[in-house]
């Protein structure tokens, strides 16, 4: 009896010293895990350069009409006897300035702005309509400058003030709604407004 209660001591004893070391599991070493800075990202290089330059040559060419055709109606005096030479003249310089824009459009390169090709040449069709219309009733006083070619004369020079009233405003004409095509609006120099 002696051993079975040495054997019960001695299986209880190992069973506490099993009890008291086993404990709950020792916890994994945390790892950390460290991040490199990302390099910060490269500040934006700015608006497209050519959609910058496109943009110009649009303002530039239609704000340049606008503007010319202001100054030149400013300087003319009011209440002047319409002469056939005095609307032949007009009608010369009007369909110069027509041209002026039809041309600077013309040598655009293709838009870099989405709908830009689309708006350039409604804008050509409109001037060059403009000019043409000019140059015929201009034409038509010097071959003759009896009442019909006059009153046709006359019906031209209406035609070529409707570039002036016509003509969207460019930039919504243009659509320029994303923020990078604001920021090329904003460096063309030519696209603030005309007046």
């Amino acid at each position: 009896m002696k051993t079975k209660l040495l054997l019960f001591s001695l299986v209880g004893a190992l069973f506490a010293v099993s009890a008291c070391s086993s404990g709950p599991p020792a916890a994994a070493p945390a790892t950390v895990t460290v991040t490199p800075p990302s390099p910060s990202s490269p500040s934006p290089a700015g608006p497209d350069p050519k959609a910058v330059a496109w943009l110009d040559g649009v303002c530039g060419a239609v704000y340049g009409y606008l503007k010319a055709h202001d100054e030149y109606s400013r300087k003319q005096k009011s209440g002047i006897e319409v002469t056939r030479g005095a609307l032949k003249e007009e009608l010369g310089i009007r369909a110069g300035f027509a041209g002026k824009v039809v041309d600077d459009l013309a040598a655009l390169p293709p838009s870099p702005i989405p709908g830009g090709d689309a708006v350039k040449k409604s804008l050509v069709d409109q001037y060059a309509a403009a000019r043409d219309a000019a140059a015929a009733g201009k034409q038509r006083l010097e071959k003759s400058g009896n009442e019909a070619a006059m009153d046709a004369a006359i019906k031209a020079m209406d035609a070529t003030q409707k570039p002036v009233t016509d003509t969207p405003d460019l930039l919504p004409a243009l659509k320029i709604e994303t923020p990078d095509l604001m920021a090329a609006a904003a460096e063309a120099k030519s696209c603030a407004s005309p007046h």
